[in-house]
């Protein structure tokens, strides 16, 4: 499946796209678009993909999505009667060209340059921002307007946000040939649990293995193996953090995160977060206490 360019449809008397779909299938694509995208999931099973971050969806999942991130939703397990998804797309030039150079508008400048690698709001820290999901639906156009502003002034007071995908992927998407990037990507979302072939990965891309490999290697400044373990221990670290250690052991992480051996799930773990998994939980246990 390739990524897809998602042109957001202009409507007459909106400057903003704003959906609600009750009982979401979340079978979206892996797409991009200039807009930037607000997306509330709730009562919901499934994974998210942003950027090169892996991570389940929770009961209640917030994410502030910059402007030509790749972003999927992939829903698992039967939807819910009272499942919702709500998603806002615009520009922030609609309020003005220079809009974000004023210097009222210095948290949200610094709020749009997070955005460019994904936002994640914690579920303790959603309710106001929630309500007023809830409210822009139904609300009238200028209120619209007006209940945006609110919702980006509140993330943008929020300290406790976390920033989803890497720096170095932010610089990837920037590339002359893009498209053939985010196929990659799309290909190692749709089987990081399970065996990735370096062979199908090149076929993706139309290159041969040598010249794949040269390729991303250019583009990403890292090796294919390197991103998809990177993705992989991204999602483990996702597990844990939401408390699976508790009911699950190291080996069945590692496996759900698509790792067939637990010695190499250790020493990649240590080198892309410093610390074991173990560590990793008892920081987070720490950090919550």
């Amino acid at each position: 499946m390739k990524p897809i360019f998602e042109k957001i449809p202009k409507l007459h008397e909106h400057s903003i796209f704003v959906k609600h779909f009750p009982r979401p299938i979340l079978d979206m694509p892996y797409h991009y678009h200039p807009e930037f995208e607000l997306t509330l999931t709730t009562n919901r099973s499934g994974k998210r993909f942003i950027g090169n971050s892996v991570e389940e969806i929770g009961k209640s999942d917030l994410v502030f999505i910059g402007k030509n991130l790749p972003h999927c939703f992939i829903g698992e397990g039967e939807v819910d009667d009272n499942s919702d998804l709500i998603v806002i797309q615009f520009h922030f030039e609609m309020f003005g060209e220079k809009f974000l150079d004023m210097p009222e508008c210095s948290l949200l400048r610094e709020l749009s340059h997070k955005a460019q690698r994904g936002i994640s709001v914690p579920e303790r820290s959603q309710e106001i921002i929630k309500r007023m999901m809830y409210e822009i639906i139904e609300a009238d156009p200028l209120k619209q307007l007006i209940i945006l502003l609110d919702i980006l002034h509140s993330l943008s007071k929020q300290n406790n946000l976390k920033i989803l995908c890497s720096k170095s992927f932010e610089k990837q998407y920037h590339v002359h040939d893009y498209h053939r990037l985010t196929e990659v990507y799309n290909f190692i979302i749709q089987n990081f649990k399970g065996e990735i072939s370096l062979t199908e990965a090149a076929r993706v891309a139309n290159l041969s293995e040598t010249a794949f490999c040269r390729y991303f290697k250019q583009r990403t400044t890292k090796t294919f193996k390197q991103v998809v373990n990177e993705m992989r221990i991204s999602y483990a670290c996702d597990l844990i953090l939401k408390g699976r250690l508790s009911h699950m052991t190291v080996v069945q992480v590692s496996q759900e995160a698509g790792f067939r051996n637990l010695s190499n799930f250790n020493r990649q773990f240590k080198r892309i977060t410093g610390m074991s998994p173990a560590q990793y939980s008892r920081e987070f246990l720490a950090s919550v206490i």
